[in-house]
């Protein structure tokens, strides 16, 4: 006799048992690797809603996508820097790729009517042979010198001593030690690339977009700008220079001590405890910035870069967290998020632009955050989470739009910032 079948007695056909155990297997090493880069690369960024202090419960901001990817963020932002067409910059060139004669940027719009004069500028590029800077013609900046130094071409008219040492660190120290008898009023160090995560997603991901919005004569009051301004990453207490290898955090922690006092001759109780600042070895300083310490300084800088036997990783990790103190004697420069921007880039969010970009922005890193499970609910068909990711980014991009349209006027930018007090 025939007994009915159980729900034990079913049983998948071999070849679905190996489907089955396979894609568990790959979900379990794609999921690893996801929150591995999560920890390992500051991809997603906080922001601070007008404290200096860190606030409780503030999810994080994902960055993860680039100008490029953000269509709606981009028309917005040429439709904005076509306004300004009717001003043309003047652009000098020091590079085989040349800046092309822009419009100028907004950040200056107010000095140019108030007939102040434009700073000299050049734009110092830590570059490879290989790297596509023709990006650097979307730059909207007055009197722009381009300066690109490549790293691994000895015969390039600006490369570093030795080729690719020090990663940024060594160029920028370059520059420095080459130009100190001839700098301009500002220079702006930055990478090779005009998209990654070191550039805020308020700033668009893009470098031309951060730079064409950069207030000038900001930058010359506050003589040191890093150009990212999220915290996640380097604020407001990211070094603790007294961690050895068992308790430190992070990579170069353990190195931090030893970096400084061999790099600026301070004694070990003079080497500050706790370093703070926005991440990425990007920035601008001006002439006065760069001359606070005598020309040999940068050629000690030069010299223990590449007499070191640490990793070139170790040595540009440790002096990304070192320029502020270069530059303004300082071991912690963590200005509140929405008050940089609106001071620095002229992208001025009122309160309660603040607070829905803030939610939007944790609602997109939600569902950012499946992973894995994202990616199954779109291959069972699920497009849901992907149409209201779509939302969120035109949501932001209008509110970004409307920011950066409160602060192209003094009064616009000086309603915000006393708000942000």
């Amino acid at each position: 006799m025939m007994t009915s079948k159980g729900p034990y007695s079913l049983r998948l056909p071999h070849y679905w048992k190996f489907i089955l155990l396979a894609f568990l297997v790959i979900s379990s090493g794609i999921l690893f690797f996801e929150r591995y880069w999560q920890i390992q690369s500051p991809e997603t960024q906080e922001i601070n809603l007008g404290s200096s202090e860190k606030l409780e419960g503030v999810d994080t901001f994902d960055v993860g996508s680039t100008a490029s990817d953000d269509t709606t963020t981009t028309k917005i932002i040429a439709s904005i820097t076509s306004t300004n067409s009717t001003i043309i910059s003047t652009t000098s060139t020091i590079s085989p790729n040349q800046a092309s004669p822009s419009p100028n940027p907004a950040g200056l719009a107010a000095s140019l009517q108030n007939g102040a004069n434009n700073p000299t500028v050049n734009l110092v590029m830590a570059t490879m042979r290989d790297d596509d800077i023709s990006w650097t013609r979307n730059i909207q900046i007055p009197n722009l010198n381009i300066i690109r130094y490549i790293s691994d071409s000895m015969d390039a008219e600006y490369h570093p001593p030795v080729p690719k040492k020090g990663h940024e660190a060594l160029i920028y120290h370059t520059y420095m030690h080459d130009f100190y008898d001839n700098l301009p009023d500002i220079s702006i160090f930055t990478h090779a690339d005009d998209s990654s995560w070191h550039v805020d997603t308020i700033l668009n991901n893009s470098m031309a977009f951060s730079l064409s919005h950069l207030d000038l004569e900001q930058v010359m009051l506050r003589q040191y700008f890093n150009l990212r301004v999220a915290w996640l990453g380097g604020c407001p207490d990211w070094i603790n220079t007294t961690k050895g290898v068992d308790d430190a955090q992070k990579a170069e922690e353990p190195y931090m001590h030893q970096a400084f006092m061999e790099n600026f001759d301070t004694t070990d109780d003079e080497v500050p405890e706790i370093l703070g600042g926005p991440c990425c070895s990007q920035f601008a300083a001006t002439r006065d910035a760069i001359r606070r310490h005598p020309k040999s300084q940068y050629r000690k800088n030069m010299d223990w870069l590449i007499l070191t036997t640490w990793t070139d990783y170790i040595t540009g990790r440790v002096w990304e967290h070192m320029w502020t103190w270069l530059f303004k004697g300082e071991a912690v420069d963590c200005e509140v998020e929405w008050q940089s921007y609106c001071r620095m880039y002229h992208i001025c969010f009122g309160p309660a632009s603040r607070e829905k970009v803030w939610g939007l922005e944790k609602e997109k890193n939600r569902l950012k955050r499946d992973g894995v499970l994202g990616e199954l609910m779109t291959l069972l068909g699920g497009e849901k989470a992907q149409r209201r990711l779509d939302e969120i980014d035109a949501m932001i991009a209008a509110e970004l739009e409307e920011a950066i349209e409160t602060g192209k006027s003094e009064a616009g930018r000086a309603n915000v910032l006393a708000d942000l007090l």
